[in-house]
């Protein structure tokens, strides 16, 4: 839903000059991303500088950016993919073969993450459509710092920081 919405607001948003409006429209880049990461952690009881916290966190690193293209291919099927996908298809879909590769380096941290196998389904979902219909968005994560954002959103961590304080006024 959020890719989609995104998606919209790349022809509706206003742009802070022709280049960057031209840049946005050619490669149609969103920024999914997350807040609360290492309250998860914490609530799992897993360290965040552990071996267990960076395979968990690694692990929803994939599915969620494996699910965002996903969705990017499918309004892709319909709406078309993005401008530049195809002097692009090549080195984009070896992109995502890379980030699909990826998730076996997970293992490294945690045999035994629960989400591994979930990741690599969501990945070979997301290469598969991407090699049927292209992607709509060249870019579809990020991993900005999202503070102002995390505590309007009463999160009690932001963006991929861990706390910054045990008590909070």
């Amino acid at each position: 839903l959020l890719i989609i919405a995104q998606d919209i607001l790349v022809d509706h948003a206003s742009y802070p000059n022709d280049r960057i409006c031209r840049n946005s429209h050619a490669f149609r880049p969103l920024g999914l991303g997350y807040a609360n990461l290492g309250a998860m952690l914490m609530s799992l009881g897993y360290p965040y500088d552990s071996d267990k916290g960076r395979a968990v966190a690694g692990a929803v690193t994939a599915i969620m950016t494996a699910e965002a293209y996903a969705a990017s291919a499918e309004l892709s099927s319909r709406l078309g993919s993005f401008p530049d996908f195809p002097r692009n298809r090549t080195s984009m879909l070896a992109v995502m073969r890379k980030h699909r590769q990826a998730v076996e380096d997970i293992q490294k941290f945690d045999s035994g993450c629960p989400l591994i196998e979930t990741a690599r389904q969501a990945w070979d979902e997301a290469v598969a459509l991407g090699e049927l219909y292209g992607y709509r968005n060249a870019q579809a994560t990020v991993l900005a710092p999202t503070g102002t954002i995390g505590f309007l959103m009463d999160c009690d961590t932001t963006g991929v920081e861990p706390d910054i304080a045990l008590v909070k006024y």
